[in-house]
């Protein structure tokens, strides 16, 4: 009989999109007392699960709602993830992903009633045209291959040595020309996971700086 394997809850990180399948963690806690006599406890684990880009799209979220929603994953723990692929403890195959409901939401509000009048009903005509021209300006973000992790600018510290220069006009047109078709740079930031140090790629912090971009991928 195949192992099983079941998680609940939000993903811990980004989306890494590797072409026919993408994969992200999830964090599951062990229950805080142990039976009677067993001197162990069970301590947080943390997934990476791989699920096919099917399956990805049935759910019919863009990559960015991805992270605020909450699921349940049916599928089979894996040994076999490149080492790069899993950032978790443990790779989960999924074979059934579907959106449960957050508990943290309120339930029970009540439905607005639209205001009957001209301008109401001008506003109601001009809702799908919002919407639509809301889903295009939110472009997805394409995550680059080795992403541990989005981080805000402001929490990346950059040592002087980087800051007595300026980048080359070419690397800031190759990382000017990703963030606008990706809508972030092309490779992600190096940084110290202790310290938040800047260590490499500060042509792509340069950029991201300069553009004013909210948050960058990081990789350790």
């Amino acid at each position: 009989m195949a192992h099983k394997i079941s998680v609940t809850g939000c993903p811990t990180s980004s989306i890494q999109d590797y072409g026919k399948y993408l994969a992200f963690d999830m964090e599951e806690k062990g229950s805080p007392n142990a039976p009677k006599g067993i001197p162990f406890k069970s301590n947080e684990i943390t997934y990476t699960v791989v699920v096919s880009l099917k399956q990805f799209n049935k759910l019919n979220i863009s990559q960015e709602e991805f992270s605020q929603r909450r699921f349940l994953v049916q599928g089979e723990p894996c040994l076999d993830i490149p080492f790069e692929q899993c950032t978790g403890e443990i790779g989960v195959i999924c074979m059934q992903i579907q959106e449960i409901e957050d508990k943290g939401k309120e339930k029970g509000q009540p439905k607005q009633t639209p205001k009957k009048g001209s301008r109401a009903k001008k506003q109601e005509e001009n809702k799908p045209q919002e919407e639509s021209k809301q889903r295009k300006e939110k472009k997805q973000i394409l995550v680059p291959k080795g992403t541990r992790e989005w981080m805000s600018l402001e929490e990346i510290k950059v040592p002087e040595t980087f800051l007595q220069f300026t980048p080359g006009i070419a690397k800031q047109k190759a990382v000017e020309e990703s963030i606008e078709q990706n809508g972030t740079v092309d490779k992600p930031i190096i940084i110290d996971p202790n310290t938040h140090e800047l260590v490499d790629s500060y042509s792509r912090y340069f950029v991201a700086k300069k553009k004013k971009l909210d948050r960058v991928p990081v990789h350790y």
